[in-house]
């Protein structure tokens, strides 16, 4: 499905069950009548990407958060996103409907294709490599640690993400990047990572160029715990150009919600964006 989201004959029409394929999460609801009839993919089961790949002329619909929308890039076609994660933090910056059934109704709206600028991240933990797409964020320190704590607090809402830092404090100590201790640090374009927590100014939301955002010390963190209970910005940031980071240890970090350890990661920037379908008369950036 090769498309040019600058030309507006190419925008796209309503959607019903025969003209879609669900990539679902594991945790995603059951899909409710008259969706039901639509073929559907659960994320890692035996095959999904061959069986995905086997159906070129469906619309690909990512049903689930973040990391699902990660999955769904993967496989370089335009997709859609039925925001029913646990963050949905590009669902919220891009003003997409959130929960299944607004995601489901939108499906049903003609729609216009956003042009999202992606990075590939090459994680490297001792002697193994391997390479990630990264649509919205990586965290290293709390933020990863928090991210393979999630499993308890998924039914708490937006509390999911704090309780699951509070959890993870004991186990994650300080870590030093490019000769400063840290104790998280977060790289993203969103304006949002972690179930909402804001990267950069009050009201940023998706760009085209990468920012960074660390804690170094308690001070911050309290600051941070502060501002965000405040609905105020947590990080202040800097513009990063990409490059490869490298900790004094291997410590957790999240890809989109993705759990995992590294002690470096190399980010660059990638030439093929993703094509997020948008609902028209929604304000995505």
């Amino acid at each position: 499905m090769m498309i040019d989201p600058t030309k507006p004959e190419q925008h796209d029409g309503p959607r019903d069950p025969d003209s879609v394929i669900f990539l679902r999460s594991p945790r995603a609801q059951t899909c409710p009548v008259p969706w039901r009839s639509a073929p559907a993919v659960v994320l890692g089961s035996e095959g999904w990407e061959d069986r995905i790949h086997a159906e070129p002329d469906r619309l690909l619909v990512a049903w689930g958060g973040d990391g699902t929308l990660q999955a769904a890039a993967r496989l370089a076609r335009p997709c859609a996103l039925v925001a029913a994660g646990t963050g949905n933090d590009v669902a919220a910056d891009l003003g997409l409907p959130r929960g299944s059934s607004k995601g489901l109704l939108s499906l049903r709206d003609s729609a216009r294709w956003c042009s999202l600028p992606m990075s590939e991240v090459t994680v490297t933990c001792g002697t193994l490599q391997h390479v990630h797409p990264m649509v919205n964020a990586l965290s290293a320190g709390l933020g990863g640690a928090a991210a393979a704590k999630l499993g308890p607090f998924r039914w708490c809402g937006p509390l999911t993400y704090p309780l699951a830092a509070v959890r993870a404090l004991a186990s994650c100590g300080r870590f030093e990047c490019a000769g400063e201790p840290v104790r998280h640090l977060v790289i993203g374009r969103g304006g949002r990572h972690g179930g909402g927590i804001r990267i950069g100014p009050r009201g940023a939301r998706w760009s085209e160029e990468l920012r960074m955002g660390r804690w170094t010390n308690w001070v911050d963190f309290v600051r941070g715990v502060v501002s965000l209970v405040g609905g105020r910005t947590v990080f202040s940031t800097t513009p990063y150009t990409g490059g490869e980071l490298a900790f004094d240890r291997p410590v957790p970090i999240e890809i989109d919600g993705e759990p995992m350890r590294a002690d470096r990661v190399r980010i660059q920037a990638l030439t093929r964006p993703l094509l997020l379908r948008v609902p028209n008369g929604l304000g995505a950036s």
